[in-house]
């Protein structure tokens, strides 16, 4: 059984739902999960109204009864606060506890996380739904951990622009500037369009105006502003419920279920509150590309929010869908995706969900078992994949994973870029930080993810994607790192922004054009053009395709140029420039590449770090290392539907069939070999 001892083994889990099944189920369903190897279930996270039918009026009995089918059959469970879904006598007593949208129009019953987390009664009845729950069930034998909510923010709902989010995006501005509304006006330049405030009362939230919606429309420092507000009520209410659960139950480890790339809320100060990070993985929200891995950006952002492993709490279990759904995983695909999970630092694979959904929205989202509840072929994936993980766990369990390469991931940046994205097409702060992300995947190796004002010490190579906006001593800390001898990259389009989402007024890129050796003496968006229309070539002439935008760079003396426009005005301009700098390198590149683009480009930083790249790894085979103490894993996935021979880095002995590998490796479609090597 899993416990609270054990998190240093892998396990595989099941969502269930014991009130949405007949009493009558449960056991047949635990005796089916015990023998595919199921060892958690998550539980309760939606069952408000069946923990209170009536306020004031509450039964546990129901989950008491459910949690000892699950203990007879030795399975442990991860219970959740039931706060994401409001009962309906509570929106009968509080008419304006849902969310409002930028337009004004209320979101109405009906759906989750729909009730205004700044509502007092909400949250009031929130809390005491929580306290009550932990503690009945806090020092229950079975229950192993404690998930707050579920998703939160998810389906749109982490900002609000209701009444009682005004008056509290009010006071949180207040406090943010000392109380000075003059400090307010001069960090957002009121003074265009007759914008000044005479006091923090006066302050809207960036709903829709005349001509544009939220946030087009509004002064960019009140968006950006109103975007980290929004951010910071979800973290307050994860670090109450939080506080509730140690309370109520202070030997079970505290997690949320967070959404990988979702962008709405700063993962960083969600997770500084968990004890361990998870979230809900559904590769299949991803473009399916000519069977290349799943872009492993989403793994190693969740894995660097804490520099800890990680658990999958909603892994995808079949085709997903609502109203609609998607294309069904092709057998063996499932099984491959719980594998990247557990290659990029995943201790824990739950899946989503244990038996289809009779009823409700979900009824098309697939789970391991059909709606009928009896095992077919997703079962016995799920069978094979528990095989393995007793099979490795032993040797895997404790691992962890390192990286001498790290991806700035700045919220900042990003929320800047969803206000004004500059081109036509649109700069998407999350999708440039992935491709830089799948470039690392397809040279073989992984980076950590790490905040703006991280640490650089200990990594050869810095990548900051999109570093759009700038606090005070970010400049100063990467240029200290690479005079230091550091590696860096900084991407198009950074340190335009001070924190205030103000233009710098300095030259660009603001602070960093001694270290990067270049200043940016234009730009220009492909705005109307198509992104065919201006490339980029090396020095060896090799050509690819530019997107979204070109800075023009102006080298210094001490800079080479790297990379050269071809194509509109300012063909065999500077498009990328390398500057020796102390005894580091700095690189500008000062357009957009895709990862493919980015592969080609990002050799030489790589080699100028000394961090070693895969010459000619197939597209379709992934790899990634674990290690404990002297041991080192490497994971070999293959993505493809054919078989493949793949030359592997070290020989050794492969875990899962016990196998002698020298030099090379067969690769069965949609499968992978774990090499621990000699």
């Amino acid at each position: 059984m899993y416990s609270p001892r054990s998190v240093d083994q892998l396990h595989v889990g099941a969502v269930y739902y014991p009130e949405q099944w007949p009493e009558g189920n449960w056991e047949k369903d635990a005796e089916n999960m015990a023998r595919a190897g199921i060892t958690t279930v998550r539980l309760a996270e939606f069952a408000w109204h069946k923990f209170e039918p009536i306020e004031g009026k509450y039964e546990f009995d129901w989950l008491t009864r459910a949690l000892a089918v699950f203990e007879r059959h030795g399975i442990g469970a991860i219970l959740c606060t039931p706060t994401p879904t409001y009962p309906a006598w509570l929106h009968r007593k509080y008419p304006d506890i849902h969310q409002v949208r930028s337009n004004g129009q209320i979101k109405e019953f009906g759906q989750r996380q729909d009730a205004c987390k700044n509502h007092a009664g909400y949250r009031e009845h929130a809390m005491r739904i929580t306290e009550l729950v932990t503690k009945q069930f806090g020092n229950h034998p079975i229950v192993v951990a404690w998930q707050t909510d579920n998703e939160l923010g998810c389906h749109g709902t982490a900002r609000c622009y209701c009444a009682n989010c005004e008056r509290e995006f009010q006071t949180w501005l207040s406090k943010r500037f000392g109380g000075d509304i003059a400090r307010l006006n001069d960090a957002w330049g009121t003074t265009f369009w007759s914008q000044e405030y005479n006091d923090f009362s006066e302050i809207s939230v960036p709903r829709d105006t005349a001509d544009r919606t939220s946030p087009a429309g509004q002064n960019p420092g009140l968006a950006l502003d109103f975007y980290r507000f929004s951010s910071d009520v979800q973290v307050s209410f994860n670090r109450d419920l939080a506080t509730i659960i140690r309370k109520n139950s202070p030997s079970r480890p505290v997690t949320h279920n967070l959404m990988g790339g979702f962008t709405h809320i700063n993962y960083f100060h969600l997770a500084a509150d968990l004890d361990v990070v998870s979230w809900d993985n559904y590769p299949f929200f991803q473009p399916q590309v000519a069977h290349l891995p799943p872009a492993p950006l989403s793994h190693d952002l969740m894995r660097g929010l804490k520099r800890k492993n990680v658990w999958i709490m909603e892994e995808g279990a079949g085709a997903g869908g609502w109203d609609r759904f998607f294309p069904t995983p092709e057998p063996g695909r499932m099984r491959l995706w719980a594998f990247q999970a557990i290659a990029r630092g995943a201790d824990f694979v739950s899946f989503f969900r244990w038996r289809s959904a009779r009823y409700g929205t979900e009824q098309y989202w697939h789970g391991i078992v059909p709606h009928h509840g009896k095992p077919e072929a997703r079962y016995e994936e799920v069978r094979r994949l528990t095989s393995d993980a007793k099979r490795i766990t032993d040797e895997l369990g404790g691992s962890e994973l390192r990286s001498d390469v790290a991806i700035i991931y700045d919220y900042d940046s990003l929320w800047a870029l969803d206000i004004q994205p500059h081109s036509m097409k649109g700069i998407s702060y999350h999708e440039v930080a992935s491709d830089y992300a799948s470039a690392f995947g397809r040279l073989g190796i992984m980076a950590d993810i790490i905040p703006a004002d991280g640490d650089f010490t200990g990594y050869k190579l810095v990548v900051a994607p999109v570093q759009h906006v700038t606090e005070p001593g970010f400049a100063a800390r990467l240029t200290a790192y690479v005079k230091t001898g550091g590696v860096a990259v900084i991407g198009a389009r950074s340190s335009v922004k001070d924190t205030e989402n103000a233009i710098h007024e300095a030259e660009l890129p603001a602070g960093l054009s001694e270290v990067a050796g270049c200043t940016v003496a234009d730009y220009d968006a492909f705005s109307f053009l198509s992104d065919e229309s201006v490339a980029v070539t090396d020095t060896n002439g090799n050509r690819d395709v530019a997107h979204h935008l070109a800075e023009l760079l102006h080298p210094a003396p001490s800079a080479a140029t790297v990379l050269t426009y071809e194509g509109r005005y300012y063909s065999g301009r500077t498009a990328a420039v390398r500057n020796a700098y102390g005894s580091g390198t700095c690189y500008l590149l000062g357009t957009y590449l895709d990862a493919k683009g980015l592969q080609s480009f990002l050799r030489q930083p790589l080699a100028d770090a000394s961090v070693s790249a895969a010459e000619s790894l197939d597209p379709a085979i992934e790899t990634t290392v674990r290690t404990k103490g002297t041991a080192t894993y490497r994971f070999y996935l293959n993505h493809d539907t054919v078989t493949k021979s793949v030359v592997v880095k070290k020989g050794g002995r492969e875990l899962l069939s016990g196998a002698a590998v020298a030099e090379s490796i067969q690769i069965a479609p949609l499968d992978v070999v774990i090499v621990r090597e000699n």
